[in-house]
This record gives structure tokens, sequence and C-alpha cells, in this order.
């Protein structure tokens, strides 16, 4: 698809302390997709998804969001990015969360665990929980692209289950980065895979690629 209806990235680099982090990145995804993104830890898939949002500034970077040149994804108001860590303060309810960002509270208020749970403070549920809340309220807002770091940690398999439901969902509006170490559940619902190996980033096409470039161990392949 043509970079004007995709986010867009072309050339990205990164040196940190005198080390090369990312080199030459590219990648082009278009709405209506998912790319999951895989690589060992310290590979740097967190560091390209906050380059992308604006956290953090490459050595170079030529990005592009549906046609229009950017430098800070966040300012673009059609990228929005789940950090690893905790995202919203544990002492805000559920409701407040959602009237603070730009979503489609209508499709959350359609879901059992929000909107049974309007008035509770995200302390008051288990840390899956809170987590599952995080992430929806994060999936079902009104950014055309989003960046998850990590959407499966903390979560149960159930949990899991049901992320990987509403992340289908959303895909048909929206194009998802998703970055995290199951790398079995990220292969499931994504449309393109690639893994950051040595500072750039290559294609991967099943399970024999990644014991290719040891993700992961060759015996765990069937």
């Amino acid at each position: 698809m043509h970079y004007n209806q995709s986010l867009y990235i072309d050339s990205l680099s990164y040196t940190r302390s005198g080390f090369k982090i990312l080199d030459s990145i590219y990648l082009d995804l278009p709405k209506n997709s998912i790319l999951g993104l895989l690589g060992r830890n310290g590979s740097g898939k967190s560091t390209l998804l906050n380059i992308i949002f604006g956290n953090l500034k490459p050595d170079f970077a030529y990005m592009k969001c549906e046609g229009v040149k950017f430098e800070k994804g966040y300012k673009t108001n059609k990228i929005t990015y789940l950090p690893q860590g905790q995202l919203f303060p544990y002492n805000m309810k559920v409701k407040d969360i959602i009237r603070f960002m730009p979503c489609q509270e209508s499709y959350l208020y359609e879901i059992d665990l929000i909107q049974k749970n309007l008035n509770l403070k995200l302390y008051q549920f288990s840390a899956g929980e809170a987590r599952l809340i995080e992430i929806l309220i994060i999936l079902y807002s009104n950014r055309p692209f989003l960046l998850l770091d990590e959407p499966f940690t903390k979560l149960s398999p159930i949990l899991i289950a049901f992320l990987k439901s509403h992340i289908l969902i959303v895909k048909e509006k929206k194009g998802i980065i998703v970055s995290d170490h199951n790398y079995a559940d990220v292969f499931e619902i994504s449309d393109n895979l690639s893994l950051l190996h040595n500072s750039n980033l290559v294609k991967v096409n099943d399970f024999n690629d990644l014991a290719f470039f040891n993700y992961i161990p060759s015996h765990y392949i069937d």
C-alpha cells in the first residue's frame, strides 16, 4: 500500500553510547493490518516504538503518517503508544480515564469488565485486569495507528485470548504494531512479522526463521 495511507518509516537509525541500536529501519504499516515486532531483550523494540511516538530522537528517520511527514508521532494526533509500564495513575476511576482519553466510548461500554466497573479505581482490580483495561482504552482510542509494547505481559491465558479478539476487531480500521515476547500469540494475530536482529529489521515467515536467527531454540519447532 502507498505510504499516503499508512505509517511509513524509512532509513531510521539510532545510536546510544556509541553503539548502533537501530540501523536503516524500514516499515510500511497500512490500516487494517497488524505488524508483529519480535526481538531479544535489548534488541531495540521499545526504542523503535519510542522513536516513532516521539519519546526518543533518532540519528535519522524519514517518517510519514498518512502522507504527512512528522518527527514526533504524538504530535500528529494519529498515533498512540502503549508502554511496557503502568500507563494511567492507579488512583483514577475507569470512567475518568475514558473521559481523559480520546476514546470510542460506546465500544468500551459494551465490554463487561469496563461497563460494570466504571466507578472502580485501577488499584481495585487485579494487576492483569488493570493492565487489560489500560490496553482496551488504548485500542479503542480515536487514533488510527497503535504501538503496543508488551501488551500480553501480566495477563493470564484467558485474558490474552480476550485481548487478541479485541485487537482483531479494531484492526479493521487501524494499523497496529504489536511487540511482545509471547511470540506464538503475536504470530496468531499478525499479518506480517519482523524480527529486530543485529540492529536491522528482518522479515519473518515462520518459526523456522525465528530458530535460524536464534530467537527460539530449534527444538521448540514441532
